[in-house]
């Protein structure tokens, strides 16, 4: 496990500067960490020749240290990159500040940047006042390199990311964690950041319960230069009438500006809803009143409604695609080492249609933000921007399992705001379930598809199999998967889902006989999502499921999967023959289980 460490000089408070040759001792203010784990850190980029600019907000009406600071000065910044920029020549590379708005620029200092922590004195340092101050930094990024600036992604304070790309436009990333940019005070003004320290929820269950203790990650940031053995949280969760209070022992202290993520109990408000804020704020440090520092508010999806998730994984494919087969190549070695359930689905469009098209995948376009964007192969999970990404869509990161196993894993770990069951019986595809309460009357649709699987490229070419760089067995495993055959419902984007006043549904659809591609296997897929066009941030998947049948559309369950017991399956139902009569162990045959066809192979 790879970190990054900090010098001696700077545990001391002592630093040395470069781009500038006054030589004060300086200690750093913020709410990043100056030592992380790298797995805990994000590169933040557009992977073109292009600026890229980084900023955090330091806003003396949200942090109290700042109230105390004012009239003091910010001599600098301190930043964090991932590679040389020796630009100050070309006024491509330098530190920035603020004032007011995040482009309201009143000092662009350019230097040469290195790789690492740089420590940047500002030659006409800024005063602190009542107005929000910016700082941060900017490089000429080069196509091919790393991403330039850095995020720590386990604690996502608020205001703390704002990236403009290209010098075109500022946007606050609020899902990509906090940016490692520090602000630099004289060290005698460090009596104002004395038994201060910064704390933020950063890791819970998927759903809290209101007004109960769950088990959760708290990020705790020493703004100080003494050691923290322990601290004192009060928690106020949206809905509380007083905050909970918390000691918190640390099993090992936190060092001068250091940081830590330590396990707790902590403690849930009573109003429910899928983004219910949480703050915590800490009120004693090692048995002494704390000063006041910033509060770390969050959200929690809190609900007497406990679902379990099921990620809908969706891939944008052609047969034309070149780079389509290793894309899914990798994913399939990735849902094999995979150890929970999950729902797959191809849409074949998004760079050229074929054969396998559906309305459905030309609906589902939008989710590019646009047609210029479109391109495969591409993939999403849940229709959703998951922690540390920018839009619904992904590309190839590289070519392993290993990226597909990391998104799985945040898709997983998705709230599950709906319960969704499928199933096909007496002519009739039925879909039932339930939504969280505190969603009943809000616009969520309902999509049901029957997909196949196993569709060999013996009868429907696919290009790129003897690609240069394929893996050596990628002919022999490749086939067209997860290709819809049929939708549902009336609308290809889906149907507009009505529930009862507590979130109960229960759907029916014709079944079809439908002719398909010869593949090996069908079924039924269906989910609760929503659809917002103008917000791509808006159109996740609440929860998906699916049921498998067989190409005759006869549910197909293997008996070394599910064991007999006195006449008892092992999902706790009888198993019935086709002439009504209970059966103890079955041969392979055709079999009734819950009212349904099924087969024993």
């Amino acid at each position: 496990m790879k970190r990054i460490i900090l010098s001696l000089t700077l545990l001391l408070g002592v630093a040395t500067f470069l781009g500038s040759s006054r030589a004060l001792a300086q200690v750093p203010y913020g709410y990043a960490p100056l030592a992380a784990d790298e797995e805990d850190l994000s590169g933040l980029g557009g992977n073109k020749n292009q600026f890229v600019q980084g900023m955090t907000l330091f806003d003396p009406t949200t942090d109290p240290v700042l109230g105390r600071l004012k009239g003091r000065e910010i001599r600098g910044v301190r930043c964090y990159l991932r590679a040389d920029y020796r630009q100050a020549r070309q006024k491509r590379s330098g530190i920035l500040a603020s004032q007011g708005k995040v482009d309201n620029f009143v000092r662009t200092q350019y230097v040469d940047l290195v790789k690492g922590w740089n420590d940047i004195l500002f030659d006409d340092p800024l005063t602190i006042g009542d107005e929000p101050l910016y700082l941060g930094v900017q490089a000429y990024e080069t196509l091919g390199s790393p991403y330039p600036l850095v995020a720590y992604n386990k604690a996502v304070v608020p205001q703390s990311c704002w990236i403009n790309l290209g010098k075109k436009t500022w946007e606050e990333y609020t899902d990509r964690g906090t940016l490692l940019i520090m602000a630099l005070i004289d060290d005698d003004a460090a009596t104002a950041i004395e038994r201060t320290a910064y704390a933020q929820n950063t890791t819970h269950p998927q759903t809290v319960a209101p007004d109960r203790d769950f088990p959760g990650g708290l990020y705790i940031h020493n703004c100080s230069s003494t050691p923290i053995q322990s601290v004192e949280i009060a928690m106020q969760g949206e809905g509380a009438q007083s905050p909970t209070l918390r000691t918190i022992e640390l099993p090992t202290p936190i060092e001068a500006y250091g940081s830590t993520v330590v396990e707790a109990s902590l403690r849930s408000g009573s109003t429910e809803g899928t983004s219910v804020d949480w703050t915590a704020t800490v009120t004693r440090i090692n048995d002494e009143p704390a000063q006041a520092g910033r509060p770390g508010t969050t959200t929690l999806y809190v609900t007497q409604d406990d679902f379990l998730r099921t990620p809908l994984i969706e891939e944008f494919t052609s047969q034309r695609c070149v780079n389509c087969p290793q894309m899914a190549y990798f994913l399939d070695k990735a849902l094999e080492e995979y150890q929970g359930e999950y729902v797959y689905v191809s849409h074949h469009t998004g760079f050229v249609e074929d054969v396998f098209t559906t309305q459905p995948d030309r609906e589902i376009l939008y989710v590019f933000g646009g047609y210029e964007n479109e391109y495969n192969p591409a993939i999403m999970y849940n229709r959703a921007i998951l922690e540390g990404e920018n839009q619904v869509i992904q590309g190839v990161r590289d070519m392993s399992p290993t990226p597909y196993l990391e998104a799985l894993a945040k898709a997983y770990d998705m709230p599950a705001m709906a319960e969704v069951n499928v199933e096909q019986q007496n002519g009739q595809v039925h879909v039932y379930g339930r939504v969280a309460r505190d969603l009943v009357g809000k616009p969520l649709y309902l999509s049901c598809y029957l997909v196949e699987d196993g569709i060999s490229t013996d009868n429907y070419f696919q290009k790129g199999m003897d690609d240069a760089d394929a893996p050596a067995d990628l002919k022999d495993v490749f086939r067209h998967n997860g290709v819809i055959l049929h939708y549902f419902t009336q609308e290809a984007i889906g149907d507009l889902l009505q529930t009862s006043e507590d979130g109960t549904y229960d759907i029916r659809y014709p079944a079809v006989e439908k002719e398909g591609f010869g593949g090996t296997g069908r079924r039924l897929v269906a989910f609760v999502h929503k659809v917002n066009k103008a917000d791509l941030r808006d159109n996740a998947v609440l929860n998906a499921t699916q049921s498998r049948l067989n190409t005759d559309g006869i549910e197909t369950m293997r008996h070394e999967e599910n064991e007999m017991g006195n006449g008892e399956w092992s999902n706790g139902t009888y198993i019935y023959d086709l002439n009504g009569r209970r059966v103890n162990l079955p041969t392979k045959g055709i079999y009734i289980n819950r009212g349904k066809k099924m087969i024993v192979r």
